[in-house]
C-alpha cells in the first residue's frame, strides 16, 4: 500500500514533554512533505495553537482540532458545534459538584474559576507566544457568559478534576448517547459534538482530496486517537502510549522525548 496522507496527534506524539517540536522530528515532517505527503495535525487543542507550530516551524499542512470539531484544509474551515443547552447541564453539573470546566468557542476560551489548566497547554515557550494568538477569560457561574455562548459557535468543553475523583462521579451522569465524550486521563474529560471526533475529521481531509482512508498513516498516543486509528490504513502508537492503546496499532514507535515521529517515518521508509 502506498500511503499518501499523516495524521500526526500534537501532545504526547509530535510535542516533547516541553511542548516543543524536536529539531529531528521538523526536520522529519520537512521531508515527508517534499516527498509528496499530505500532513495533518490531529490534536485536541485549538486550532490557533495547532496553526502557530505549523508557522513556527514553516510548515503548510491541514488541521483536524478540537478533536475533531473544527478542520481546516485548503482555504475550508469545517465545524461540529456542541448543543448549548447540554453545556449549560454540564456546567451546572460541575458547579453542583466542585468540578471546574472550560469552555472552547470559535473566538475565546472561557474558564471557571480559574485558568490554571489553560497553562497545562498553552504555556509560552520558545516556539509560541500565545499572548498575541488566544482569547481567554473567567467567570463564575455560567449564566454569566451564557448569552456571549449564544452569539459563538461553543467546539469543546472541558471538565476538570478538582479532587475526591468529582469527575468519576459526573461521569455516568454526562449523556454519553448525545455527545462524543472521552476520558483520556485523570485530570480532565473532553466533551464535543456527536459528529466530532479526529477519525470523521480526518476523512473530510482526505475525501477532499481524493483519497481513501486506506492512505492515510496516523501517528497517535491516547483514547481521542482511536478513532482515526480505526479509519486509517495503518496505525502507530508512542513508547509512551498506555499499554491498551499500543495493543490496537500497528506500530509502537519510541516516545515522544525521543522524537518518535520521526522514527517511524524512517522505519516506514517515507523519508
Amino acid at each position: 500500500m502506498k500511503y499518501k496522507m499523516i495524521a500526526i496527534d500534537m501532545d504526547g506524539t509530535l510535542l516533547d514533554n516541553n511542548q516543543l517540536i524536536s529539531d529531528e522530528n521538523i526536520e522529519a515532517l520537512h521531508a515527508a512533505k517534499n516527498n509528496g505527503y499530505k500532513i495533518v495535525f490531529a490534536t485536541g487543542r485549538v486550532l490557533e495553537s495547532a496553526m502557530a507550530y505549523s508557522a513556527a516551524i514553516n510548515l503548510d499542512n491541514d488541521y483536524v482540532c478540537c478533536m475533531g470539531a473544527i478542520m481546516k484544509y485548503s482555504n475550508v474551515i469545517k465545524k461540529h458545534a456542541m448543543n448549548k443547552d447540554l453545556i449549560i447541564k454540564y456546567a451546572d453539573l460541575c458547579q453542583a459538584n466542585g468540578a471546574n470546566y472550560g469552555i472552547v468557542t470559535d473566538d475565546n476560551i472561557y474558564y471557571f474559576n480559574n485558568d490554571q489548566f489553560y497553562y497545562n497547554y498553552y504555556s509560552d515557550n520558545k516556539m509560541i507566544m500565545y499572548k498575541n494568538i488566544l482569547s481567554k477569560s473567567t467567570f463564575s457561574d455560567i449564566h454569566e457568559i451564557e448569552n456571549k455562548l449564544e452569539s459563538s459557535s461553543v467546539l469543546k468543553m472541558e471538565l476538570y478534576e478538582t479532587g475526591n475523583d468529582v469527575l468519576s462521579k459526573i461521569w455516568p451522569k454526562l449523556d454519553h448517547d448525545l455527545m462524543c465524550i472521552v476520558r483520556a486521563n485523570y485530570l480532565c474529560i473532553e466533551i464535543v459534538s456527536p459528529y466530532a471526533n479526529k477519525g470523521s475529521g480526518l476523512s473530510l481531509i482526505a475525501n477532499h482530496y481524493g483519497l481513501g482512508c486506506e492512505e492515510i498513516i496516523a501517528i497517535g498516543d491516547s483514547d481521542n486517537d482511536i478513532p482515526m486509528f480505526e479509519v486509517s490504513g495503518l496505525s502507530v502508537s508512542m513508547e509512551n502510549s498506555p499499554d491498551d492503546i499500543k495493543s490496537i496499532t500497528h506500530y509502537t514507535t519510541d516516545s515522544n522525548d525521543n522524537a518518535g515521529v520521526a522514527k517511524i517515518l524512517k522505519k516506514l521508509k517515507i523519508i
